[in-house]
């Protein structure tokens, strides 16, 4: 479909967009354990879910961070140029 490599400069937007699609996971995933431990379903189910909410959490902070430091990254070069 392309024919272009990725290079540094495309890294924000594609973080961007990996953060975005962490924090709506999180919300669905967070979600599901609410319906789940609002009905009274299976315990494990709802803990399960729940570890899964604090891991997506956990790689949107991480992608947010390296989102910031990409951008750092490539605001220096641009000014050292």
């Amino acid at each position: 479909m392309f024919n272009r490599r990725i290079t540094k400069k495309d890294y924000p937007e594609m973080l961007n967009g990996m953060g975005n699609d962490l924090e709506t996971t999180r919300v669905m995933v967070t979600r599901m354990q609410g319906w789940v431990t609002d009905t009274g379903l299976d315990q494990d189910l709802a803990q399960a879910l729940g570890s899964a909410a604090t891991a997506v959490k956990d790689a949107h902070e991480a992608a947010h961070n390296a989102w910031l430091r990409v951008n750092d990254e490539l605001e220096k070069e641009t000014r050292d140029r």
